[in-house]
């Protein structure tokens, strides 16, 4: 089991992924995968940014820029 690293850095940033109680699972992707049903849980022991954006908003450019530097 791994152990679980806190960080210093201020929120907001992406700590877990889990499927509400609530939610009603459709059988369309990517709810029809079989690792995902109610009992999916997953932890991130690292800060995580996620970038979105529609297509041609220069979300793959920044992160070239990013990884150039």
């Amino acid at each position: 089991m791994r152990k679980t690293r806190l960080t210093s850095l201020p929120a907001p940033y992406l700590k877990r992924l889990w499927v509400r109680e609530d939610a009603s699972l459709s059988e369309q992707y990517p709810f029809n995968l079989p690792w995902m049903d109610r009992d999916f849980v997953l932890d991130f022991s690292t800060p995580v940014t996620i970038i979105v954006g529609e297509n041609g908003t220069g979300k793959s450019t920044l992160i070239e820029a990013v990884a150039a530097l």
